[in-house]
Order: C-alpha cells, then structure tokens, then sequence
C-alpha cells in the first residue's frame, strides 16, 4: 500500500522535498498558507553558492555541494517537461573583498573549487567561475505543473494549525479551514513560519529576517558576472534585468517594503555600476528568510513525533541546500518507515 506523505510548506525547499518523494513512490500532498512557490524562495536572488562559502561552516558548505549540477539537470527537464525555462546559467562570481584572499584561495584548494586572481583595469579581484544562478520565480512555477502532472495534490491557502499531539505519532493535523490532513508522514518545512506549526512560542528556533531587493529594467549593458561586495550583490538575467540586494533586518514578520533600504540597494548598485544611474528603478519587493543559529537548518526527524520530520532553518540558502535536505528527508523517511 503507498504511503502519504504531507508535505507543510511549499517553497522550494517543500518542493524539491515532494520532488523527491514522489520519485521514491509516495503519495504527496503539499500544503502551503499562501500560493506555491511564493514567500522567499519567490523573492531570492537565485545565486546557487553560498555567498563567500569560506566564511561558513563544513555543515552549511556540505549541504550546497552539488546543488548547481542539480538544478542544470532539473532546468533542462522542466523546460522539456512544462515549456518554461528557469534560466540556469553559469554566470561566475567577482568578488571586491580580497582581505581574506589566503584564506579564500586555500579554502577554495582545499575542496576542489576553481578560484582565480583576476586584475580588471589593475585593481584586483576573485573569481568564482563556476558559480550558477537560476530564475527562481520561473523554477517555482515550472516546479508546480511539473509536481501537478506527477500526481503531488496541492492544497494553497490553507493555514496549518500548530502540532497540539500528546502522543507521539500524530495521526491528523489540522487546518484553520477546518479540514483535516492525514498522513502516514509529516514534513515540516515553512520556512519562516516553522515555528509556529512546531508550536515553539516561547523559544523559537527559526525566526523572520527580512531581505529586501530592487530590480533595474533590462539594461543594454552586460554584466559579465554576479558582482559580489561588501555583503551585496549585482546580478542579471538573460533578458538584462538587474537585480541588487539585499537587506538583513530583524524585523518579525513585517514584509513591507521601506524607502531607506531602497536608497539603500540603490546607492550601493550604482557604485558598483555607475551606468545603472541611466535607469530608473523598477521594482522593490521582500521576503522573510528562515533564520537559524549560525545559519545550521534542522534536517532531521522530530525529537517527539516518530512520524514528523524538519527540514527548516536554511536562512539565506534554502535554495542552494534544497537538493541534498530532500534527498536526507526522503531518504529517512523510507528508513524510518
């Protein structure tokens, strides 16, 4: 008999989890409290790396391995399978911030990545060549038709109660609609919002940091990689637009935009790239990041309900983690189950 499969939370980490499950055989349901694919994984930038990765622990660094090679493959059968393509592409990364160059350069030997010393009109640099990106809205939506015609249900705009269980195998939970969700497995991944489904009110171990990002219309000019400085970045789509970002506030849940984080963004754009004067400024948008203790997501089976897993608290790199934490959760639930 197949076994269900709830899957609470429909971002790109609840997607690429139901990605996964359903290719081990089970029966996915994917419920999210808004529309599939929205909240931050909509509003990320796309970058598949970690920013400066040295700067991170083994933890967060071995959960990105792979992830680019992971999503080349997945692109390539998302734009066959549904006509839309997420826009994989191997842009680079130069990076202004050379004070740790030994560091970075020994970092980099160490785990077989490719860094070089580039001087640009004799100032010096580092470059990640190999550093991918993806248009994560198009991958989002491409994700949820592909994940439709592979038999996932969709349930949106419906709330999940917190647990409440005594016991430790929940048998059902519970939507604020009042409909009832039952399944042999449960998967906790909302993102920002998994603490409150963990029904952790006085200590909460994942919590909203706001990011915010502006966007430049398509430019004529070329960026020939992601630019990295100083904790912000400039990155470009195949159509030219320009995104810049992006903000780290402690500001709960509150996704409202602000005008000092847009002069902001602006400001450090148009430094970098001083042609982005010429344009006028698009879009300005948020979203709420998991936040966890030095960036470490939980990815493990509940410490009380035999029956619930975590996969929550990826902070900044929920996408670029998402591969391997799916492939940890399915791969415990079949153990476990």
């Amino acid at each position: 008999m197949t076994k269900k499969v709830a899957v609470i939370g429909g971002g790109i980490v609840g997607c690429i989890t139901s990605f996964f499950l359903v290719e081990k055989g089970y029966e996915v349901t994917l419920v999210d409290q808004n529309a599939i694919g929205q909240e931050a994984s909509w509003a990320g930038a796309g970058i598949l790396s970690p920013l400066l990765p040295w700067n991170y622990q083994d933890t967060v660094n071995n959960l990105c391995f792979g992830s680019a090679d992971f999503y080349k493959q997945l692109s390539e059968t998302l734009k066959k399978d549904t006509g839309i393509d997420p826009e994989w592409i191997e842009s680079g990364m130069l990076i202004y911030d050379i004070h740790e160059k030994n560091h970075a350069i020994s970092w980099c030997q160490k785990n077989h990545i490719e860094i070089q010393e580039v001087q640009i009109e004799k100032i010096p640099y580092l470059l990640l060549p190999h550093v991918a990106q993806i248009r994560n809205p198009r991958l989002l939506k491409a994700l949820k038709i592909y994940l439709t015609k592979n038999n996932v249900v969709m349930m949106e705009h419906q709330k999940v109660k917190p647990i409440s269980d005594s016991n430790n195998f929940i048998s059902s939970l519970h939507t604020e609609s009042g409909m009832n969700l039952q399944a042999d497995f449960y998967v906790v991944a909302s993102g920002a919002w998994s603490s409150c489904i963990l029904n952790e009110v006085e200590m909460p171990k994942i919590k909203p940091i706001r990011g915010q990002l502006i966007q430049y219309p398509s430019i004529k000019e070329k960026l020939p990689y992601i630019l990295y400085k100083n904790d912000f970045y400039l990155i470009q789509r195949q159509d030219g637009v320009v995104l810049a970002g992006s903000t780290k506030e402690d500001v709960g849940f509150d996704k409202r935009i602000t005008e000092e984080a847009r002069k902001s963004l602006q400001m450090k754009a148009e430094s970098i790239m001083p042609i982005l004067k010429n344009y006028n400024i698009e879009n300005q948008w948020s979203g709420l990041r998991p936040g966890s203790q030095d960036n470490v997501p939980m990815i493990e089976r509940h410490h009380k309900y035999n029956n619930v897993y975590l996969n929550v608290g990826h902070y900044r790199y929920g996408l670029t983690m998402a591969p391997k934490a799916a492939r940890i959760i399915s791969d415990l639930i079949t153990l476990n189950g």
